[in-house]
Order: structure tokens, then C-alpha cells, then sequence
């Protein structure tokens, strides 16, 4: 027998060589994951637990509230923990304080499912899915802990789409009364979205919508008629193809008729504006890309066919360099651009919000006294916030600087550090 396989003494399987060792070595960094993964959730609970008071004596809109991250029945817990915790595990503060809700809703309302995660019978991501279902259905604190109770157990049990289907059903008896509620609810939240631009979706836009079902029947039947008039019509695209194709010349009512009534296309005669973003290094670039405003990078080819032409006008919209300070504490919107065009989003570590739901805040706080200092107001002392960060840093309990190119630094309550500039976030070393 080669020496790349071997077989156990009585047994027929014969399996490569050290594949058992190999296996076992899986099975033990698995069981150490789990086991972290239970800790660190452990963790969080116990940090809810010792945030579970403000100073009462504190007063002013920064002062620190206690606020409730989870559902009925669970406790509220300091607001700014969720800041901590947020850049501590490298997450955008939203998610932090999402994070220690699902802990707390487990916690209170899922009390069996909780000990199973402690355990590390259930995964922790298996919990979190079932909290999003039971949430998301409005269901009160004893419905929560009737599905608990009949649910956790077979997450022990059932494959993933076994286990959800079983728990809509749950959800569904715990409150019959809610079900019909959603049933009324999704006929009232019916709409058509076009979704953020991916690194996936290259030139095109995805699209996500809810319908009434006869209208979602009517329109994929109207879809497929026009994918096949454009199919006769010599449209080399597949089926799915030409379906979004179709939709996209339901936009033009009048040529959408014209294809289904006569066969023929009259072709578009929409406009389409776009702002576009180009450096002097891009345009001497053979591989020439672009940055299309709120969608991302496109080939030459591509933005050429958005502009619907291969002579453009470009200009640049802001010259950073060019921008001065000024003496009042009111942003310009010249500055306001500008430093949204530096830093497109919250500033703080991990942040995600977009700059313009921000609030923008002068890194070193703008002197309001007579003798103040002059251009206080200036790109390099300005940075987008968050509402809730922009609080903690106004009650001295997030240090910041600002340096040159938009970087800030960071030092959290407990002393840890943060860069955040134009590449994101850098954790440093913590503070002694």
C-alpha cells in the first residue's frame, strides 16, 4: 500500500496519510472557535451588566442616558458602551449597539437558546438569525419565550432551512393576531428600490421591490413578452438578459408600446446625467477608469456609454487646496463639500454613516470668546460625526486630534487608539 494512504486495523476505509490527525486538528480549532465565540458574547453581557447606571449628576446634551438596545424585556444599558464595544471588535458603531441588543434579547428572551449558545450546543450566528425572525414579527416578551422554548432545541437538530421554516411557524401561533398585522403591513410597505452600487454590480444597478401578487404575475408576463419581441428583434442576450432589458424600457412607456403593439423599436431617447470623477493621473492612464458619483469606478467604455458620447467636458467640482478658512463658526458649504469630498463618511473607528447624515464637528471645539483665534472653521478642523459620537466626544469621554490629509486619532475611555483617515481604520497601540 502506498505510504500516502493508510487504512486502521479491521477497517476496509482506507483514507490518506495523517488525513485522521488533520481531522481532528479541524475538529479541535473548531471547538476552540465556538468556545471564544461563546466567551466574547459572555463577555458583552457581563460589560451590559457593570454599564447598567449613568452619572445621574451629569447634565447637558452630551450627558450619558441609559438606553434600551433590545426588545420588551431587556434592561437598558449606558449609551456610549456600544462606542467601546463598536471599535474594540473592529465594527461600525451601529453594529456595535446592534450587537448588544441580540445579546440582551437572547439573554431575556430566549433564555434556553442562550444557555445553548453558552454551551456551545448552538452557534452563535444561528441565535442572531432566530432573534432577527422573532424581532422582526413584533412579538412581545412571552411569545418570545414560547418560540424559545420549542425552538432551541432543534437548532441542536435541524439543518438551517429546516429549522427557519419550523420557526415561521412558531412565530406565526405564538401571535396570530401580529401575522395578520404583517399580512396588513406588507401590502402597506410595497415598493420598488434600486440598490446601492457592488464591486458585483460593475455597470449595472440591482433591483429589489415588493408587489401585490397580481401586479408581480401581470408584470413578469409583460417582461417575458417584450424579452421575446427583442429576441426576434435580434437581442443576442439570454432570457434573463432581455427580461432586464425590458425593464428597463418600461421607463419609456411610449417605446415599451410601440415593441408590444408593432414589433418594432423606435430606440431611447432618454437622458441620462451623471457626475463624474477623473484624475490628471486617469487620463493619461491607458487603462483609463472613472468614479461615477454614488455608484463607483467604471471603464472608459462604460462611462463613455453612460455620457452618450466620447468627448466629455470634465472640471474639477472642488480644489481642496483652494478652500480658506473662515472666522465664524457657521460651515460654509464650500467647506461643508469639500471635507464630505475628503471624508465620505462618520469619522469615527469603523464608522459607516454616510458624511451628509453627519454632524460636522470642530476637532479642536470652536472658541466662541472675543479674543478667539481666527480660521477656526477650516477643512483640517472639521470632521464628519455621527449624532451619538459627535455627543460622546462633546462629553470628553472620546479624545480626538485631527493631523494633516483628514487623519484623526482616537482614544476611547478605557484607553484604546484608533487612526481614521481616508483608508479607514488603523487600531494603535492602547494607551499606558
Amino acid at each position: 500500500m502506498s505510504d500516502a494512504y493508510s487504512a486502521d486495523a479491521g477497517s476496509t476505509a482506507i483514507m490518506p496519510a495523517r488525513s485522521r490527525e488533520l481531522l481532528a486538528e479541524l475538529a479541535a480549532a473548531h471547538a476552540t472557535r465556538v468556545a471564544a465565540e461563546s466567551r466574547e458574547v459572555t463577555t458583552i453581557y457581563s460589560l451590559c451588566l457593570a454599564h447598567g447606571t449613568v452619572d445621574e449628576d451629569a447634565f447637558g446634551e452630551a450627558a450619558e442616558q441609559l438606553i434600551f438596545h433590545g426588545a420588551q424585556g431587556t434592561p437598558p444599558v449606558a449609551e456610549y458602551l456600544s462606542l467601546e464595544v463598536a471599535a474594540l471588535l473592529g465594527m461600525s458603531p451601529g453594529s456595535g449597539a446592534c450587537l448588544i441588543g441580540e445579546v440582551l434579547n437572547c439573554v431575556y428572551r430566549h433564555p434556553v437558546m442562550w444557555a445553548a449558545v453558552q454551551s456551545g450546543a448552538v452557534r452563535w450566528y444561528r441565535a442572531t438569525e432566530v432573534i432577527g425572525y422573532v424581532n422582526s414579527a413584533g412579538l412581545p416578551l412571552e411569545a418570545a419565550q414560547w418560540v424559545d422554548e420549542r425552538i432551541a432545541p432543534l437548532l441542536q437538530t435541524l439543518p438551517r432551512g429546516r429549522a427557519i421554516r419550523k420557526l415561521r411557524g412558531l412565530i406565526a401561533i405564538a401571535a396570530p393576531e401580529l401575522a395578520r398585522e404583517r399580512e396588513r403591513q406588507a401590502r402597506e410597505s410595497r415598493h420598488v428600490t434600486i440598490c446601492s452600487s457592488t464591486m458585483e454590480s460593475g455597470a449595472c444597478r440591482d433591483l429589489h421591490g415588493r408587489l401585490d401578487l397580481s401586479d408581480a404575475v401581470a408584470l413578469d408576463a409583460t417582461l417575458t413578452q417584450l424579452a421575446g419581441v427583442l429576441s426576434a428583434l435580434g437581442d443576442p442576450d439570454s432570457l434573463e438578459g432581455r427580461r432586464a432589458t425590458a425593464l428597463g424600457i418600461l421607463a419609456e412607456p411610449a417605446r415599451a408600446l410601440q415593441l408590444l403593439t408593432e414589433g418594432t423599436d423606435p430606440g431611447s431617447t432618454r437622458t441620462t446625467t451623471v457626475i463624474l470623477h477623473v484624475t490628471d493621473r486617469s487620463l493619461a492612464d491607458a487603462a483609463l477608469m472613472g468614479r461615477v458619483d454614488s455608484h463607483g469606478p467604471l471603464s472608459r467604455e462604460t462611462w463613455v456609454e453612460l455620457v452618450g458620447h466620447d468627448r466629455v467636458s470634465i472640471r474639477p467640482i472642488v480644489d481642496l487646496n483652494s478652500i480658506t478658512p473662515v472666522d465664524a463658526y457657521e460651515i460654509p458649504d464650500r467647506i461643508r463639500d469639500a471635507v464630505m469630498m475628503r471624508s465620505p463618511v462618520d469619522m469615527f473607528p469603523y464608522g459607516t454613516t454616510a458624511a451628509r447624515r453627519c454632524d460636522l464637528d470642530h476637532t479642536i471645539p470652536y472658541e466662541h470668546s472675543p479674543g478667539r483665534p481666527r480660521g477656526q472653521t477650516r477643512i483640517d478642523n472639521l470632521a464628519p460625526l455621527s449624532r451619538k459620537v459627535h455627543r460622546a466626544k462633546t462629553a470628553r469621554g472620546w479624545r480626538v486630534t485631527q493631523d494633516e490629509n483628514g487623519w484623526l486619532e482616537w482614544t476611547s475611555p478605557a484607553g484604546y487608539r484608533y487612526a481614521v483617515g481616508p483608508y479607514g481604520t488603523l487600531p494603535l497601540a492602547k494607551a499606558s
